[in-house]
């Protein structure tokens, strides 16, 4: 598989792809949980518009896409941490300066 993104997934799906490869060199394995991880994310991001123009609910019914959101996003969420992508470099330990922490307040 190259690194070039599959030509189905959404323009957000293809800059994720995109980072993630430039960053990282990927064994097919990894790339191939990569490519399932993100088309779970684009099915997500597909049941949330769905949820926005229709709503919660659906005939009475809690609209099924509110499952598949749910589903989805925690497919593309485990992807990410057997990847180890869900690691964000720690900061420095301690509390900021005190002009950060003024800064930050304005």
């Amino acid at each position: 598989m190259g690194t070039a993104a599959p030509r189905y997934f959404s323009a957000k799906s293809r800059k994720l792809w995109r980072q993630i490869h430039g960053q990282y060199e990927l064994e097919p394995e990894a790339a191939e949980l990569l490519r399932v991880g993100i088309e779970n994310l684009d099915l997500a991001d597909k049941a949330r518009k769905l949820l926005r123009g229709e709503g919660l609910v659906l005939n009475g019914k809690k609209h099924p896409a509110s499952d598949a959101v749910k589903l989805h996003d925690g497919m593309f969420m485990r992807a990410i941490r057997q990847l180890g992508l869900d690691i964000v470099a720690p900061g420095p330990i301690g509390r900021p300066p005190s002009s950060e922490i003024r800064k930050a307040g304005r």
